[in-house]
């Protein structure tokens, strides 16, 4: 999602990869999810900061126009600039172990249960 798009409060955020929870549309079913907030340095063709969130689940289908709820639960790592698209696939895979196992911990699962993510919140 490109800064135009986003509440302030994401457009604000510091740079980096964090962990959280994540539900879609009219769905109560809440996901985990890791998230790049940043300009993702390694390409050199983007101009604006994105926020991409990663939901941890397989879908069937795709959710394009849906409403995306997240909850924002704890800060990784910072934004790198990989030189090799070896590299960042393999800090993505890192960043989703670390996201699997961080979300797995009391203080993060509790916030799983956030009223924020059910659609009609």
């Amino acid at each position: 999602l490109p800064s135009e798009e986003l509440p302030d409060i994401l457009c604000q955020a510091a740079n980096g990869i964090y962990v959280g929870w994540a539900s879609v549309g009219a769905s109560p079913k809440v996901y985990k999810m890791v998230m790049s907030i940043g300009w993702n340095p390694t390409f050199d063709d983007v101009k604006v900061k994105t926020v991409e969130p990663h939901l941890l689940h397989v879908f069937e289908d795709d959710f394009y126009d849906e409403q995306l709820r997240l909850v924002i639960c704890g800060y990784v790592r910072p934004e790198l600039k990989y030189t090799t698209l070896e590299a960042l696939i393999e800090a993505i895979n890192g960043d989703i172990r670390t996201g699997h196992a961080a979300l797995d911990l009391a203080p993060y699962k509790a916030l799983q249960d956030d009223p924020f993510l059910q659609p009609d919140a």
